[in-house]
């Protein structure tokens, strides 16, 4: 090869980059007045949002009325509380405005009125600009630094949703841009802008091991933000289907014929795959409607639809209606007719707390997850009535007593017509195994579990309460026979007939108050009277006044009862039980010694072993 042949290539890169420098610098400085830090509370635990205080970052889309774009999961799906701190540090309350049911995008909205010293900047969106190569900044609050400046480059536009994990949130039915940018905690919700100043897209999540950045992409955000900014409702439509973007040699495997490949290419000549049902929730349209999972998406309403905004674009424009989809399944193409929902209508709004515990309807973020039917109450907090129930293992109720509930609405209606501390059995499963049921038996006491739902109120944003009374069904009291255990060894001598003295205190704390941090406690009592139901019992059981306290004879009968008297000093308490609720029965009082024991006096300790058997230990008494 002669020297004549070499092309040379003008190396342009560096010197584009050094003359970007002043035009990326003034289009950073004009974004700061758009570009906000959020410092925000979710009080409460609700679909994959646990409780918690966070910050992140929004910037404005209407500086006119006051909306700010983020993240869905800064947004959440529950209550918000939070403000918005502006680039000169003026602080404005903010209230949560949309949140889409599973995209990862939301709106907050502040009063614009409030802003005294600072002109507002709107920030422009711009998702058709979003293209493989361009240089794009981040800003953001980034590691919560209020003001950080990252750059990087958009490396795809096509990847399919990041998977955050088991029991939080994960996006679905969209495709994401893909960065190599380490942002950290605090940037979500940050606009990712290219050099004219307009967001191409919207920080979502990344992995900052690997310096790897996941973007939100603003077609779907464009569209709600028009419906809002129009007095619109922003319609969302679903058939209960999950799908996955595959490239076209995995839709090969699954059957796709070549001559309808070489046809895909040739009307969507950019594209590299096509669209795969990945999920089908039980009962949902897809699945009913006969569609399978790893079925090729080719045809909807006769049109190819290879790309999310497309397939979007049909569900939320043919909510009520069907739509006829074709696919490609084994190398042959089947026909079926699907209704569409209203995907809002399956994204819980209410939620019910009773005793610190929160439930609300199952959502479809947390039934597509484990592809669970639609249906059944979540319960995000198992609160200090349910102690027992692992809320963290994302538990299901299915039955409470005899009675089914589905809902939240037959949730209730179960709930409030339990009588006071009457025993009661609920049953659940988690969602990761909905073949193994698990029973708890609780006492619902009426003077700590009042009963409040919440509903979302779609103008202010916020939580309205509704206070449910307990209307319980009449109970008889029945007096139940109950026999305690004889000890029949005559080594044991008097100490025998404490045995029909001693019963089994347990005693529940509502409240975490005093230092007292413990859900119960237990232990055993002494009968002191038997007709008046007085029992002695260490304070090391009954810790504080505020508290549930039950009585359990013979390992048979467990009957409520109250604290009548608390030693201020000394280790001891009083309570007293229904006598009524005793029928026949061997219970007596103990006798009480008046006798001041001495050292080295000889004694019996009557008591309970671990399995609840009988035992009576001779001992001394050594100080």
């Amino acid at each position: 090869m002669h020297i004549d042949d070499v092309v040379t290539v003008p190396v342009i890169g560096k010197v584009t980059a050094i003359q970007d420098v002043p035009k990326w610098q003034e289009t950073t400085e004009a974004s700061f007045g758009g570009i906000v830090a959020i410092r925000f509370t979710q009080p409460i635990a609700f679909d994959t949002d646990a409780p918690l205080c966070s910050l992140a970052t929004g910037f404005i889309v209407d500086a006119q009325r006051g909306i700010i774009l983020t993240n869905r999961h800064v947004v959440g799906t529950g209550p918000f509380v939070g403000e918005a701190v502006m680039h000169d540090h003026e602080v404005v309350e903010v209230q949560a405005l949309y949140r889409d049911p599973i995209h990862d995008f939301g709106f907050l909205k502040f009063d614009p009125s409030h802003i005294k010293y600072m002109k507002l900047v709107e920030i422009p969106l711009a998702p058709e600009q979003a293209r493989v190569g361009i240089d794009v900044r981040i800003i953001g609050n980034d590691a919560g630094e209020k003001l950080s400046i990252l750059a990087g480059s958009i490396s795809r536009i096509d990847r399919n949703v990041p998977e955050y994990g088991h029991m939080t949130y994960n996006d679905l039915n969209t495709f994401y841009l893909q960065s190599a940018a380490a942002l950290s905690g605090g940037s979500s919700g940050s606009p990712v802008i290219d050099i004219e100043g307009r967001a191409v897209a919207l920080q979502a999540g990344g992995r900052s091991h690997e310096a790897t950045n996941f973007f939100f992409p603003l077609d779907r955000v464009q569209r709600a933000l028009k419906l809002i900014q129009d007095g619109k409702p922003v319609l969302r439509g679903s058939i209960q289907t999950r799908f996955k973007y595959v490239p076209f040699e995995v839709a090969q495997k699954l059957g796709l014929p070549e001559e309808t490949e070489a046809m895909v290419r040739q009307v969507r000549p950019h594209g590299i795959g096509m669209l795969m049902v990945a999920t089908l929730l039980p009962g949902g349209p897809g699945s009913l409607a006969g569609l399978e999972e790893s079925d090729v998406l080719l045809r909807i309403n006769g049109d190819i639809v290879t790309h999310f905004v497309s397939l979007e674009d049909i569900l939320d424009s043919h909510i009520g209606r069907t739509i006829d989809v074709t696919v490609v399944r084994g190398g042959e193409t089947v026909e079926v007719s699907v209704a569409v929902q209203d995907m809002c209508k399956l994204t819980p709004s209410r939620l019910v707390t009773f005793g610190g515990c929160v439930v609300h309807d199952l959502s479809y973020q947390l039934a597509y997850t484990c592809a669970l039917p639609l249906r059944g109450v979540f319960m995000t907090t198992s609160g200090d009535c349910l102690p027992d129930m692992d809320d963290s293992q994302g538990i299901i109720i299915d039955r409470i007593n005899e009675h089914a509930v589905s809902n939240i609405d037959e949730f209730v209606e179960v709930l409030r017509k339990i009588p006071d501390h009457e025993p009661t059995t609920i049953v659940s499963y988690t969602i990761t195994d909905i073949h193994t049921k698990e029973s708890t038996m609780v006492s619902l006491t009426h003077q700590w579990n009042q009963i409040n739902m919440y509903t979302h109120n779609n103008s202010t944003g916020l939580w309205d309460r509704t206070k449910i009374k307990w209307s319980p069904r009449p109970t008889d009291i029945k007096p139940v026979n109950v026999r305690l255990p004889e000890l029949t060894d005559p080594r044991a001598g008097k100490a025998a007939k404490l045995m029909q003295s001693i019963v089994s205190v347990f005693c529940g704390f509502p409240l975490s108050i005093e230092g007292i941090n413990k859900p119960r406690a237990a232990d055993y009592g002494v009968v002191v009277d038997a007709a008046r139901g007085l029992v002695v019992v260490s304070r090391r059981t009954v810790l504080l006044s505020l508290c549930d306290i039950y009585i359990t004879i013979a390992n048979s009968l467990c009957i409520p009862a109250t604290l009548r008297f608390m030693h201020p000093e000394h280790n001891f308490a009083i309570i007293q039980y229904d006598t009524k609720r005793i029928g026949d029965s061997n219970i007596c009082a103990a006798t009480l010694s008046t006798k001041r024991p001495q050292q080295g006096d000889p004694a019996y300790m009557v008591t309970f072993n671990r399995t609840s058997n009988t035992m009576c230990v001779n001992t001394v008494v050594s100080d």
